[in-house]
């Protein structure tokens, strides 16, 4: 037993069972992975934003669907549609096109026209809706006639044929005038036509035409009758109209020439 056992530490001594070792699971050479082959990276998402935004232009502005195509006109009767309708280029893209700058120049190039308001419809179409100057009166001056609107301004030369049925103001000084002029105020062409309405009813005289000579204060009005009434426009034109039916009621027959009704309380005739 001893002897054994001896035995057996000699064999451990002499490197006996060191030389039989498990061999170790890592032992050799260790392999390298193989390297895999890997592309840049890059972000995509900008080259999809621009390419969108070219599609978006190319769209807006080069495809033609915003081209005009139509122009709608509306509210007009003394300047035709077809005048107004040139200010709009068709074929234009109607995301460049300026309203504002269109709007002034139709004003400008119009008299007649009092407002404009002009409607973008998106894609192709332009929309103008025109309010004009209501005309109240007729104003002759060197041979010429014109009409006048609400606020007093030049609208239209009256063509040779045309009729309207307004009050006729003679300017007996003859000063020319030009279109879109302001040359009466508003309140003279309120009371010239108020006269001119009333006129008929408060006296069963036909009236023709106004005058008037240094200024619009003094107006004078030329009847069928023969004769003529001087009115003061700075005073009340219903007023005035009752003074003249007193006048023909009491003095018809001895009027001639005239009746004169500026001063208040007072009436003078020839």
């Amino acid at each position: 037993m001893l002897h054994r056992k001896r035995k057996i530490n000699q064999h451990f001594s002499k490197g006996g069972y060191k030389q039989y070792r498990t061999p170790s699971v890592f032992g050799g050479k260790s392999q390298k992975p193989k390297k895999k082959l890997e592309l840049p990276k890059f972000n995509i998402k900008p080259i999809i934003f621009v390419v969108v935004l070219l599609l978006v232009l190319y769209y807006m502005f080069l495809s033609g669907k915003f081209s005009i195509r139509e122009v709608i006109i509306e509210g007009n009767k003394e300047v035709s549609s077809d005048k107004i309708s040139q200010y709009v280029h068709k074929g234009k893209n109607i995301l460049f096109f300026n309203s504002s700058t269109l709007r002034k120049q139709i004003l400008a190039d119009n008299p007649q026209i009092k407002d404009v308001q002009i409607i973008r419809g998106i894609p192709d179409a332009v929309k103008i809706v025109v309010l004009e100057h209501e005309n109240k009166l007729i104003w002759q001056t060197g041979g010429i006639k014109y009409l006048i609107g609400t606020q007093g301004k030049v609208t239209k030369q009256v063509l040779d044929g045309e009729i309207f049925d307004f009050p006729i103001v003679n300017d007996s000084k003859n000063l020319p005038v030009t279109l879109g002029q302001d040359i009466v105020s508003p309140n003279f062409i309120a009371f010239v036509t108020n006269i001119k309405d009333n006129f008929f009813s408060t006296t069963n005289i036909k009236p023709t035409y106004f005058e008037i000579t240094e200024t619009t204060f003094d107006v004078y009005l030329y009847t069928e009758a023969g004769f003529y009434v001087k009115f003061n426009s700075m005073r009340s034109s219903s007023k005035q109209l009752e003074n003249l039916k007193k006048v023909l009621v009491e003095k018809r027959s001895d009027v001639h020439e005239y009746i004169d009704l500026r001063i208040d309380g007072w009436a003078y005739y020839k």
